[in-house]
Formats: C-alpha cells, sequence, structure tokens
C-alpha cells in the first residue's frame, strides 16, 4: 500500500515502532479469549489491546506528518523520546494487565503507584514536546506543501496537544468517571461508561483530531484549488470538530453518559 510505504520512507522509528505496536495489538487480541484475568470486571487484555492499537495509529499519524516540520533533526529526536514514553507506558499498562492489577489510577504505595506517576511524568514529557515541535510547525517561515493543507495539520496537532493535556486532568482527578466510580456498566470493547459521565470520551475524540482535521484538510485541498476558499472549509470543520468534543467534555463533566 502506498500510504504505509510512504511512512516507512518518511520516518523509519516511528514507523516500525507503530508496526511493534499493532502486532502486539493482534497478538493480544489471539490471547485475551484464553485470558481469565480480570481488572474492574473485564478481561485485563482489553485495555492493552486498546493502547496498542491507539499508539499504533499515533505513531504513524506523526511519522507522516512530522516528514513536513523543517527541522528534522528536532523531528529525529521527537520520534526517539515517543518510542521511549510508548514503550514504557505499554510495558506498564500489559504488565498490569497479567498481573490483575490498574495501570492507571493506581495511587497505592506500592511499585503500581510509582509506575502511574512515572507513566504520569513521562506523558507530560512527551506532550510538551509535542506543543515545541507543533510551535516551530506553525511558526516556520516555509512549508513544503498547500497552504489548506498545512493549516489543517497545524489545527490537529494543536487539539491533539490540548486534548491530551485532557487527559492529565483525569489523573489529577484520579478517574475518569463522573458521578460515580468506575468498573459498573460500559459500552462494549469501549468500556465508556452507560451510567455515569466519562472523561474518556472526549479525550478519545479530541486527541484523534489528529487524523481527522488532516485528512479533511488533505480532501478539502484536492477538491478544492482556490486556496482562500479551501481554507475557510478547513477552518469550519476544525470549528465544528472542536465544538463536538467540547460538548462531550461538557457532558461528562455535568455526569451525562456518552449513551
Amino acid at each position: 500500500m502506498k500510504l504505509v510505504k510512504t511512512i516507512f520512507e518518511r520516518n523509519k522509528l516511528l514507523a516500525y515502532a507503530g508496526l511493534f505496536s499493532l502486532c502486539l495489538a493482534i497478538l493480544l487480541s489471539i490471547y485475551a479469549p484464553f485470558n481469565s484475568v480480570e481488572v474492574l470486571g473485564l478481561n485485563s487484555m482489553i485495555k492493552p489491546i486498546k493502547f496498542c492499537l491507539s499508539i499504533w495509529i499515533y505513531q504513524w499519524t506523526m511519522a507522516y506528518l512530522l516528514f513536513y516540520v523543517n527541522n528534522q533533526q528536532r523531528v529525529k529526536w521527537y520520534a526517539y523520546l515517543s518510542v521511549f514514553v510508548m514503550v514504557f507506558e505499554l510495558s506498564v499498562i500489559i504488565g498490569q494487565a497479567f498481573l490483575g492489577g490498574l495501570s492507571h489510577f493506581n495511587q497505592t504505595a506500592s511499585i503500581g503507584g510509582i509506575l502511574y506517576a512515572l507513566m504520569g511524568v513521562f506523558i507530560v514529557w512527551l506532550t510538551t514536546a509535542t506543543l515545541v515541535l507543533t510551535l516551530r510547525f506553525i511558526f516556520q517561515k516555509t512549508v513544503s506543501i498547500p497552504a489548506p493543507f498545512a493549516l489543517s495539520i497545524k489545527i490537529g496537532l494543536c487539539l491533539f496537544v490540548v486534548f491530551s493535556f485532557f487527559g492529565g486532568y483525569m489523573s489529577v482527578l484520579n478517574t475518569h468517571h463522573v458521578g460515580g466510580k468506575m468498573g459498573e456498566a460500559g459500552l462494549p470493547l469501549l468500556n465508556w461508561s452507560t451510567l455515569y459521565g466519562d472523561l474518556r470520551v472526549a479525550h478519545f475524540f479530541g486527541i484523534h483530531a489528529l487524523q481527522v482535521i488532516p485528512f479533511a484538510g488533505y480532501f478539502i485541498t484536492e477538491k478544492i484549488k482556490e486556496e482562500r476558499k479551501a481554507k475557510m472549509y478547513v477552518w469550519i470543520i476544525a470549528l465544528l470538530y472542536f465544538a463536538f468534543v467540547t460538548a462531550l467534555a461538557a457532558q461528562s463533566l455535568l455526569g451525562i453518559p456518552f449513551i
């Protein structure tokens, strides 16, 4: 597939790291039906599978998009940091899944609490690095792609950073539920609460602005050749998407379930 080939050509480190995450997700999915360990009433393999898939998509997206940042040396160092943080996070999540323990919101004095704290520190480090790289891209003087597509990438990166930090807000609260405790009824696989507000919903849609907005921007650029008009459509879609995610955040903060 041409897109996959392009991803590997642009950033081999992020491409192979993403492939590793995808392979892990497949292996854990094969093992999951035979797993008897549960965490908060669910098969403990479900969370690692979701995170593996999410990290795969994130790393391949970054491999593709960060190619347009002029300072590729900075991108290289960012890729190293990303792989380090994601490997650490997956190690904790998968390890705790096999042990039947919490990987997130674990504030015990044991090793689980220490690992959770370290995950938080590393994620803040990576998100801050993403913000710095995003600002470099926003303020660089030249781009090698049409302006509307570049605009969509900039907006997608900004929303990704904002809603990544929103994930940190859940850590401050020490829960992703509003109005009730974790571990009760939730949607299949996603496990978003069907009884209370769930902050993970806005976090999920927010960070995937990294894919949605540039994807829309690419097709707008292909279809609309007038730059000013194309930019206007990019802004409209971006603002509508931001309003949608903000509404999801407000809904969860009011204790209202997504579905």
